[in-house]
């Protein structure tokens, strides 16, 4: 995806945050803030940024999304150009180079998330339109789990599992395909036949099955694949049951043997191996991770 690169003004990397900027981090690795990983969400912030706050990114490993609350933020991406108002949400994807900056007191929420099946249609996309809700919620919540962060002690904590769950639903909502209300009849099967892959990682995919469940042939499949997404039909299916290996491993005691089988692998080093690949560790080395707290941030 290096050639997005080339379609914007700059060609090097550049940050220009003044000191009087405020940035409030949301807590990400607690067992509290679980919620936020099971929604694909790596990293949150508020920030409040005045002129001259500028970030040029060339090839930045996950989606970024900016909400703005209040103030604008002039942007670049992908051979576009435009302004961020007030209750739009912003997304600048992955493996792509854009800029952003602040052209008077902006107020911005900013969400990193993962490459996961739920976000393969911002891939190679700029998604820029209106909110379809007020952000003040959000506000709130956020600023109440930071509250809730720093009073609690221990992972057992159940109200920041609350915000971090409303939060995360709320910023997801918006990230939703907007293109099936536009008629596309095939987008929307295509979505529907993720769905049940989603809802059934077990059941032996591959792309005969998966052409069938659209009636279509399977050069047709992987041409309708090649134009809604990007990313193969392997690779979706191979994203699919790793994100729920992980959720496996990290929130039950199920043994290798029973979490391959799960998700639709008969042998458990096959298993470990496309775990590795596609995590960076093994299944053994992340659930021990997990038991300790110590989750790397990007595998979690």
């Amino acid at each position: 995806m290096s050639n997005k690169s080339t379609q914007t003004s700059f060609n090097k990397e550049y940050h220009c945050i003044p000191n009087t900027c405020r940035d409030q981090h949301l807590p990400m690795a607690p067992r509290y803030a679980s919620p936020f990983r099971n929604h694909g969400i790596r990293g949150l912030g508020l920030h409040e940024a005045a002129p001259p706050y500028e970030v040029r990114r060339l090839n930045f490993p996950w989606h970024l999304a900016l909400i703005t609350v209040s103030g604008h933020a002039e942007f670049e991406c992908l051979g576009e150009v435009g302004v961020m108002e007030p209750g739009q949400i912003w997304v600048g994807p992955l493996e792509t180079a854009y800029q952003y900056k602040a052209k008077d007191d902006w107020k911005f929420i900013s969400a990193a998330l993962y490459r996961t099946h739920e976000f393969v249609h911002l891939e190679g996309k700029m998604l820029h339109r209106d909110l379809s809700h007020s952000t003040e919620p959000i506000i709130y919540a956020m600023e109440a789990y930071l509250q809730e962060s720093a009073a609690t002690k221990g992972p057992g904590a159940t109200a920041p599992i609350g915000l971090a769950t409303y939060i995360s639903e709320a910023i997801v909502r918006d990230l939703k395909d907007g293109q099936f209300t536009g008629g596309n009849r095939v987008r929307l099967r295509l979505a529907h036949v993720w769905e049940e892959v989603n809802a059934n990682p077990g059941e032996e995919w591959n792309l005969p099955a998966l052409a069938k469940r659209m009636h279509v042939s399977v050069r047709q499949f992987q041409r309708i694949m090649k134009e809604n997404y990007d990313v193969t039909a392997e690779g979706l299916l191979m994203r699919i049951r790793m994100e729920h290996a992980r959720e496996l491993l990290s929130s039950t005691d199920m043994t290798m043997v029973m979490v391959a089988d799960r998700i639709g692998y008969q042998c458990v080093f096959a298993f470990s191996k496309g775990f590795r690949r596609h995590f960076g560790m093994p299944p053994g080395a992340y659930r021990k991770a997990v038991n300790k707290g110590t989750i790397p941030h990007d595998v979690a």
